[in-house]
């Protein structure tokens, strides 16, 4: 698939970027030796240099964008020009081509699982990194039926590994996720599609948020995707 890219120009490489700030860098202290001499300089010159030195920055750095987008390596894209949106924040254009990246970044990783409502949690071998965006995207239908003892309370909520979890609907899909030393975090509600934060780094597990001793028939199928760890790719593409 072929998408729109910004008006990229030149062919320079990373060692042109690196000229064009040693350029920048030299008319600066040039100046500083005129002052230290005693000279003036001419602001309206500084001006008009600082100026060039920035166009040349804009055009090498869309060039460097470009030619790491066309590698695959889109992170290392968006860093290149959220530096030119710092220098230009007003360049709308720049600001889509970030979002149009980080759309497609998001994309790239995916995960198929299918949840049982019967089995508790599943894992859905899927690593995820504090901070990160993960997406669901479920379907199917279950059958239920609940066979337990209930007392005025209602349905145990205390044990987010076999019972009920508060603060979930009955019956709905949800997620948590287990850091490197087995802690579980706060089960989150994902329904049939969300966007959700990981509040930790750790392996994501899914779960049908129902009472133990339920009876159930069907499945659901999640398309997991996102800044998420695959078996054949690495948190965030990198």
């Amino acid at each position: 698939m072929r998408i729109n890219r910004l008006p990229f120009v030149g062919s320079k490489t990373i060692c042109s970027l690196a000229a064009a700030l040693l350029a920048f860098s030299m008319s600066v202290d040039s100046a500083e030796a005129q002052r230290s001499r005693g000279g003036q300089p001419n602001l309206t010159t500084l001006d008009r240099k600082a100026e060039d030195a920035q166009d040349a920055f804009m055009r090498t750095s869309a060039e460097l964008a470009r030619e790491y987008e066309d590698l695959g390596e889109l992170e290392r894209a968006q860093t290149v020009l959220r530096t030119m949106l710092k220098l230009n924040p007003s360049a709308k254009q720049i600001e889509d081509k970030i979002k149009e990246l980080d759309e497609i970044r998001l994309s790239q990783n995916e995960a198929a699982i299918e949840v049982d409502p019967t089995r508790g949690w599943v894992s859905a071998k899927v690593g995820v990194e504090k901070g990160n965006k993960i997406r669901f995207l479920a379907e199917g239908e279950c059958r239920v039926t609940i066979s337990q003892m209930v007392s005025p309370d209602g349905v145990p909520t205390g044990d987010v590994k076999t019972e009920l979890v508060s603060g979930v609907p009955l019956g709905a899909l949800m997620g948590l996720i287990v850091d490197q030393k087995g802690k579980s975090g706060k089960p989150f509600a994902i329904g049939q599609k969300t966007e959700a934060t990981a509040d930790t780094t750790g392996q994501l597990f899914l779960r049908v948020n129902l009472p133990p001793q339920t009876k159930a028939t069907g499945k659901f199928k999640v398309q997991v995707t996102g800044d998420i760890a695959t078996a054949d790719s690495r948190i965030g593409g990198r």
